[in-house]
């Protein structure tokens, strides 16, 4: 397969260009619609959009058994344990999107070098050069110098008949 974007070939369907990091979706495979996308970037739009539409739903559900249940002689405890826990859910959600916006942030940047790199002429990703060994001790492995020719064991059943 070859890139669309900028031509390397010898690539795989469903993930990214070696060379830039475009996108490669598999053509061949049935067209079916996903939920959330195609591509990793519409995927993480839709989990941000879903992410703030749901911390955003169970904010204000907890806000309203609050408002509507506080300080009345007539709530039950079960109204403000559900209370708290739309709070524990309008939480997650909020981390769920602070976190999903770093990776989308990541990958602008890694697609923004990488696009960089290409028109440089350095094909090799910053995160695929090759790496330090030198804080690595050379140990031989563990089986190195350790088989030896030993003399054929006969069966147990054979050395008890003689």
């Amino acid at each position: 397969m070859y890139c669309s974007n900028c031509g390397a070939e010898a690539q795989l369907a469903n993930a990214f260009c070696k060379r830039c990091g475009e996108w490669l979706p598999d053509m061949k495979a049935k067209s079916r619609v996903a939920f959330g996308g195609e591509t990793p970037q519409q995927n993480i739009a839709t989990g941000l959009f879903m992410s703030a539409m749901s911390a955003v739903a169970a904010l204000i559900s907890a806000i309203a058994l609050y408002a509507t249940y506080l300080g009345s002689g007539d709530a039950k405890w079960s109204v403000y344990l559900a209370a708290a826990f739309c709070l524990c859910i309008a939480g997650w959600q909020a981390s769920s999107f602070a976190v999903t916006m770093k990776l989308r942030k990541r990958m602008k940047k890694s697609r923004e070098v990488s696009s960089t790199s290409q028109l440089t002429g350095d094909n090799t990703p910053p995160a695929l050069k090759a790496g330090d060994f030198s804080a690595f001790v050379n140990t031989p492995t563990v089986t190195e110098n350790t088989t030896e020719l030993l003399e054929p064991v006969g069966n147990k059943a054979d050395s008890s008949s003689s």
